[in-house]
């Protein structure tokens, strides 16, 4: 018997960002195809609004070696 499962707006968000993040399995063939599958079903991350965050730049070149 299958139970069905219900996601609010707030958690699709969550699953969508995670599948789109998410790396590719180390059996490529299925993996790949089933994680391209369950994208299509849920779609794309809905992007957010407002201001991106500022790019913050840093010079780590005092700890090469």
């Amino acid at each position: 018997m299958q139970k069905e499962v219900f996601f609010t707006a707030e958690e699709m968000q969550i699953i969508r960002v995670c599948l789109g993040n998410a790396p590719t399995p180390y059996d490529v063939g299925k993996g790949a195809k089933a994680l391209k599958i369950l994208q299509e079903k849920v779609g794309k991350p809905i992007p957010l609004k407002g201001e991106p965050l500022p790019l913050v730049e840093c010079d780590l070149t005092k700890y090469d070696k």
